[in-house]
C-alpha cells in the first residue's frame, strides 16, 4: 500500500494551538489530548447525528476508526468549563464531493491498468481530495468538565450551530479510560453508614475496550483500556446476558457473580446472597474450561466454605462431599396420634409430602385415564377444621393411602411398617368380613383386607394389597358396601350427607385399581430420600439470608422436573423477600439482598403468549423484585424467548454474537444497541461483547477477561492446574 501523504503541516499547528490554548487544560479531565488524536472536523451537526470530514492521513495517524469507537467533538475550553459532544462512529457517509472523487478514482484506475496502482498516479491535490472521506457519527450526549476536573455526562445536547466547525478527537489512554468508566447513574443503595471508600473503589475491572475484533488483543494499545463495573449495579436490578452458545455468556456470569461476592471484602455487611441455577454443572464443579470452579470462590477471601458457599444437586460427586442432595421425603415426617388434630404440626410434618404430591402431579400431567387423573387431582391441602376429630381421621386416612401408593411405586418408606391407629374403625372391617360379600368373587380379598386394616400397624406391602381390595369393595356391586354406607349415613344423621368414603379417599384409592397405576409416577422416585428431614428449598432460602453463594446443580434430571424445582425454589425466595419487605422491622439498605442467576433462561422462563405468564414467579420477580431487594440475572441465546415485560425492565446488558436477524432485532429495540447490530450479527469472537450497565450512560464494546480463580497452595493438590486445563 502506498504511503498516505501529509495533507497539511499547518493543520497540525492549528490543532496544537487549540490543545495548548488554556493553561489549566492539561491538568483537568482532558489531560493528554494531543494533535495525533485529532481525526477530522465536524461538517454538520444536529441533535442526533454528526457528519465528519476525515482525511486518510489523520485516520492512519490516529490508528484507524473502527465502528463503535468514541470521538469527542469540540475545541479546547475558553472558560472554566470544558464541554465536548461525545460521539460514536456509526459508519461511512457520502460527502458533497463524492461524485467528483468517484470519477477521479475511475479515471486513475483506467489509466493505471497494467502499470501501477491507481492511487500512485493521482496528482497531489486530487489525492488529497480523494483521501477526504465522510464519517457518520451518533451523538451520545455532552461531556462537561469543570476546573476541578469533575466529569459529568448528559444524554443530550443543549444546542448546535450550522456555521461553526469543530475538531473531532479520538480519545486514547487515560482519557478513554475515564470516558468508558464514567459513572452516570448509580443504584439506589445508601451505603453512607458503612464508612466505605469512595464509590469508585467498589468498581472492579472485568474487561478491556475492544472496538474491532480485527485488532489483536494488546494490553499496550492506547485504545484497549480497562473497563470496570460496579457490582452494586446488579443488586435489586435485572441483568441480561444474551448471545449464542460458546460466545462467552457463562464466563461473563461467573465474572459478575465473583465481583458481587467479593463486595464483602470491601465491608463485611455487603454480603449479597446469590442463587445460580446451573443447568450443566459448570458452576458447582471444577471443569477443564475454568479450572477451579466458581464454587471455590470463598477461597479468595480465606473463608471456610460452610459459611460462604452452598451447593445443591441430585447426587453428591466425590469432588464435592459437602454438597446437599436435593431430594425430598415424599412420605413426609411422621405424625403422632395426639397431634393429628393439630393443624400447624400436621402442616409442618407433611410439607415435603405436599411438595412430592406437586412433583407427581406435574409428572402425571398428560395422564387421561380416570383412575390416574383422580389420584393426580386429589386435594391434599390441610383442612382448616382439622381440629374436628372426624375430619382429621378422614384426612390422615387419605394420607396413609397416598403413602402406601408411594411404597407400591418402589419409593423407599421411612420404616418397615405404617401406623394405622384409629384410622379404620371396626364398622368398615366388619363390612369387609361380612358374609353378604359371598356373592362376590373378591370376598376372600375383602377378608384379608379387614385383617390388615384392623391392626394398629401393617407392612407397606400388606397395605397396598388391602387398599386395592378396599377400592374394589367400594365399586363392587356384589359387595355389601352400599348397605354399609346406608347404615353409616343413618348413624351420622340423615341431613349430614356424609359418606364413610369421601371423594378424596376414593380418588387416591383408585390408583390401586390396576397394577400399572403406580407406575405412572414411578419415574420421579430418584427425587425421593427417606432420610431427608427438611425441604431443600427452605434450606436455600436460609442460605441466601446468610449471604451465601448458592449453586443449584441441575445437570441431571428431566427438563420438566428441573423446571418445576427451579420454580418452586423461586417462589420460596420471592415470598421470603416479600415477607421481609412487608415486615414492620426496618431494614438497612444493604441487608437481605438476593441475586438470582438463570442460566439457559429459555428453558425455565415462560414464553410470550402463554396463559397468565405475567403472574409467573419469573415475571413477578422482574417487575416487583427491586423493591424487595430481589434482583435477577438471566442468560440465553434466544432473546426472543424472553418476555418483553422482562427485557423492558432490564438495567444491565451483556450482548455477544447473535447470528439471527430476528434475534438481533429484539435487542435492536433497546438502549443504543442499534448502533452495534451489524457487529453483533457478524463478529462471533467469544468474549467480545457490548456492555451496558446501570451506571453507564452509553454502551461500551469490550473483550471480557477470562474467569479464573487463583491456584491453591500446592499442598492442597486437589484441583485442576490452570496449564493442564
Amino acid at each position: 500500500m502506498s504511503e498516505i501523504a501529509d495533507p497539511s503541516q499547518a493543520d497540525d499547528n492549528v490543532i496544537g494551538e487549540i490543545v495548548e490554548r488554556h493553561g489549566g487544560f492539561r491538568e483537568r479531565l482532558f489531560a493528554g489530548l494531543t494533535p495525533t488524536m485529532a481525526v477530522g472536523q465536524v461538517l454538520l451537526l444536529d441533535y442526533g447525528t454528526a457528519k465528519l470530514a476525515v482525511h486518510d492521513y489523520h485516520r492512519e495517524r490516529a490508528g484507524g476508526l473502527a465502528r463503535g469507537m468514541f470521538l469527542l467533538a469540540g475545541d479546547a475550553p475558553t472558560t472554566e468549563e470544558a464541554t465536548f459532544v461525545l460521539l460514536r462512529v456509526a459508519g461511512a457517509t457520502r460527502l458533497a464531493n463524492q461524485v467528483t472523487t468517484d470519477e477521479a478514482r475511475l479515471t486513475a484506475a483506467r489509466e493505471a491498468i497494467g502499470r501501477e496502482l491507481w492511487s500512485e498516479s493521482l496528482t497531489r491535490w486530487i489525492a488529497d481530495e480523494v483521501a477526504l472521506g465522510g464519517v457518520e457519527a451518533r451523538i451520545l450526549g455532552t461531556l462537561n468538565s469543570n476546573a476541578e476536573g469533575e466529569f459529568r455526562f448528559a444524554e443530550d445536547i443543549a444546542n448546535y450551530y450550522s456555521a461553526r466547525g469543530s475538531f473531532a478527537w479520538k480519545p486514547e489512554g487515560k482519557l478513554l479510560e475515564r470516558i468508558v468508566n464514567l459513572t452516570h447513574y448509580g443504584n439506589s443503595l445508601d451505603l453512607s453508614e458503612l464508612d466505605l471508600p469512595a464509590e469508585s473503589d467498589l468498581r472492579v475491572s472485568i474487561a478491556r475496550t475492544r472496538f474491532s475484533a480485527a485488532d489483536p488483543a494488546d494490553p499496550e494499545s492506547p485504545v484497549q483500556v480497562p473497563v470496570r463495573i460496579d457490582p452494586t449495579d446488579m443488586v435489586k436490578r435485572r441483568t441480561a446476558f444474551l448471545g449464542m452458545s460458546r460466545s462467552g455468556k457463562s464466563n461473563a456470569m461467573k465474572i459478575t457473580a465473583r465481583a458481587v461476592y467479593l463486595l464483602r471484602e470491601r465491608h463485611p455487611k455487603l454480603r449479597i446472597g446469590q442463587l445460580i441455577f446451573d443447568p450443566n454443572g459448570e458452576y458447582a464443579q471444577d471443569n477443564p474450561q475454568d479450572g477451579r470452579g466458581l464454587h471455590r470462590v470463598h477461597e479468595l477471601v480465606g473463608g471456610a466454605r460452610e459459611g460462604e458457599v452452598a451447593t445443591y444437586g441430585m447426587y453428591k460427586p466425590l469432588s464435592d462431599p459437602e454438597r446437599r442432595v436435593t431430594k425430598i421425603n415424599f412420605f413426609g415426617n411422621s405424625i403422632a396420634f395426639r397431634d393429628r388434630t393439630d393443624r400447624r404440626k400436621t402442616e409442618e410434618a407433611l410439607e415435603q409430602l405436599l411438595v412430592g404430591r406437586e412433583i407427581i402431579r406435574e409428572k402425571m400431567e398428560t395422564e387421561t385415564a380416570r383412575f390416574t387423573t383422580n389420584f393426580r387431582d386429589a386435594d391434599f391441602a390441610v383442612p382448616t377444621t382439622l381440629n374436628e376429630y372426624s375430619i382429621a381421621t378422614r384426612y390422615h386416612r387419605a394420607v396413609l393411602v397416598h403413602r402406601a401408593a408411594l411404597a407400591a411405586a418402589s419409593f423407599e418408606p421411612p420404616g418397615e411398617t405404617a401406623d394405622l391407629t384409629s384410622l379404620f374403625g371396626k364398622d368398615i372391617c366388619e363390612a369387609l368380613r361380612s358374609d353378604k360379600n359371598d356373592n362376590s368373587p373378591n370376598s376372600r380379598h375383602y377378608q384379608r383386607a379387614a385383617q390388615t386394616l384392623s391392626a394398629d400397624v401393617a407392612s407397606w406391602d400388606a397395605l397396598a394389597t388391602a387398599f386395592a381390595a378396599l377400592d374394589t369393595f367400594i365399586t363392587d356391586k356384589k359387595s355389601c358396601y352400599d348397605d354399609f354406607e346406608d347404615r353409616y349415613r343413618a348413624k351420622k344423621g340423615a341431613n349430614t350427607g356424609e359418606d364413610w368414603a369421601d371423594p378424596r379417599l376414593k380418588a387416591v384409592l383408585s390408583i390401586f385399581r390396576t397394577p400399572n397405576g403406580v407406575l405412572t409416577f414411578q419415574e420421579v422416585q430418584n427425587q425421593h430420600s427417606a432420610n431427608t428431614t427438611s425441604d431443600y428449598a427452605e434450606d436455600i432460602v436460609e442460605d441466601l439470608k446468610a449471604g451465601k453463594l448458592v449453586i443449584f446443580d441441575q445437570s441431571v434430571g428431566s427438563p420438566e422436573l428441573n423446571r418445576g424445582a427451579a420454580e418452586r425454589i423461586m417462589w420460596k425466595v420471592f415470598k421470603a423477600q416479600q415477607a421481609m419487605f412487608t415486615s414492620e422491622t426496618e431494614s438497612k439498605p444493604w441487608e437481605r439482598h438476593v441475586l438470582v442467576y438463570v442460566e439457559e433462561a429459555h428453558n425455565l422462563l415462560p414464553r410470550s403468549g402463554g396463559k397468565d405468564v405475567l403472574s409467573t414467579v419469573w415475571a413477578r420477580t422482574a417487575k416487583e423484585g427491586g423493591k424487595m431487594n430481589l434482583g435477577m440475572v438471566l442468560a440465553t441465546q434466544a432473546p426472543s424467548s424472553v418476555l418483553p415485560e422482562i427485557l423492558s425492565e432490564t438495567d444491565n446488558w451483556f450482548i455477544s454474537h447473535l447470528n439471527s436477524d430476528s434475534e438481533a432485532r429484539v435487542v435492536e429495540g433497546y438502549q443504543d444497541f442499534a448502533d452495534f447490530v451489524p457487529q453483533i450479527r457478524r463478529v462471533s469472537e467469544p468474549g467480545f461483547i457490548r456492555l451496558r450497565t446501570l451506571s453507564s450512560g452509553y454502551t461500551v464494546p469490550v473483550k471480557l477477561e477470562r474467569f479464573r480463580l487463583p491456584d491453591p497452595p500446592e499442598s492442597e493438590g486437589d484441583s485442576l492446574d490452570e496449564d493442564s486445563a
